[in-house]
């Protein structure tokens, strides 16, 4: 029997992340990553300001730089290009990076700060409870490991979530997301774009990358004729992208595949609580937004500084897991929220949303201020009625 403080199961951005600031502290971690090597799966690769303020918190943002991330001091929403440093509630840029080179950085960071980290590792089941015991092999052996908390970080299809017995809530959506990596787009390389068609209930994504690529991003409704996956669908994912916003036809003319092309769905899934006798999720394991919005990576760095936090305040670490819970729940749900505001005005097609949009879109272009800054700016900000009504041009 092998024993730790921490386990974390999954050593991707929210695991590695988590273990490199709790070894940073002289805790004993140990990292269960399964894959050997990261490959491009077409995640997250935009960290809004709120989530860089995490990623500083954590004391990780030179990691990120180290991995060849950098500065996008601008972002263009359909209304032209917003410096974020002096918009923004953190009064900082976004980071872009590209996220299997995140990975091996912060993985490495986290054996570095001290913790135990192996590859190739399989997680075979978690026994929860008052000292909780996981069951892992690699190596042509099977170990037997204790600890005072193990962390499930092992993403939106997390096998330790249901061997712990949580239980999650899925709120569908009837949008795809598409993204793949290009090269050739001639794109600013410190501004990056999102735009939304509500005539056609459609979104585009460019983010610009280290070595001249540039992650391109296409939601749709599910009611489309097509589904891009494939590098064959390229050239229909480079058309539909410049249907929605007409900028990009030039900007991608010369674009050219340099990795996969798949489609995602755009659900909401949650787990209420996400801690239990001994297991604390964090990231897609406790919970996934719509990707249209951007939101999921900044949400795993803030679990990760948001757990780490709650646990060196407190000796109990049953009852600051449970605190680190209740916070979750707080803002995930506000994210939540902002997102369902913002896919009425800026995707919907039913009728009621038809009639939101027509009444809401004369004022925003009045005042764009009417718009929820949640996106950028973070889950801190208010969700109620009052934001609610002054952007659906009720008020």
């Amino acid at each position: 029997m092998v024993q730790f403080d921490i386990v974390t199961v999954g050593g991707g951005l929210a695991g590695s992340a988590f273990a490199a600031a709790m070894a940073q502290r002289s805790v004993r971690v140990l990292v269960l990553e399964q894959e050997t090597r990261f490959r491009d799966r077409i995640r997250g690769e935009f960290l809004c300001p709120w989530g860089v303020a995490e990623v500083k918190a954590l004391g990780l943002l030179e990691t990120f730089y180290r991995a060849g991330a950098r500065d996008i001091a601008w972002v263009d929403m359909g209304m032209g290009p917003r410096d974020l440093v002096a918009t923004t509630k953190p009064q900082l840029p976004g980071i872009s990076y590209f996220h299997p080179e995140l990975q091996e950085a912060l993985l490495d960071a986290a054996q570095k700060a001290g913790a135990e980290v192996r590859r190739g590792a399989a997680v075979r089941k978690i026994e929860a409870g008052a000292k909780p015991v996981l069951e892992c092999d690699g190596n042509g052996s099977v170990d037997r490991v204790t600890a005072r908390l193990i962390v499930a970080a092992d993403g939106r299809n997390s096998a330790a979530r249901k061997w712990a017995g949580f239980q999650s809530t899925r709120d569908d959506h009837p949008f795809l997301l598409a993204g793949v990596l290009l090269g050739g787009v001639t794109f600013r390389q410190d501004m990056c774009s999102f735009v939304f068609n509500s005539d056609l209930g459609t979104v585009t994504g460019t983010v610009p990358q280290n070595k001249g690529r540039v992650r391109a991003y296409f939601g749709y409704p599910t009611s489309s004729t097509y589904r891009l996956q494939g590098k064959g669908n390229l050239p229909l994912f480079l058309g539909e992208s410049a249907k929605t916003t007409p900028m990009l036809a030039e900007a991608y003319a010369k674009a050219a595949s340099d990795g996969p092309l798949a489609s995602f769905d755009a659900n909401d899934s949650w787990t209420q609580h996400p801690y239990r006798d001994g297991v604390a999720l964090i990231g897609d394991a406790a919970g996934t937004s719509d990707p249209s919005f951007g939101q999921g990576m900044s949400l795993t760095f803030r679990d990760a500084r948001v757990l780490r936090d709650h646990l060196l305040q407190h000796s109990d670490w049953d009852r600051a897991a449970h605190r680190y819970a209740e916070e979750h729940d707080s803002y995930f749900a506000n994210c939540h929220s902002a997102s369902q505001m913002l896919r009425t005005v800026f995707q919907e097609q039913t009728p009621e949303a038809k009639r939101i949009q027509q009444r809401a879109f004369p004022l925003i272009a009045q005042d764009p201020t009417r718009i929820p800054d949640h996106l950028m700016s973070g889950p801190d900000l208010p969700t109620d009625e009052a934001v609610r009504s002054r952007f659906f041009g009720e008020s």
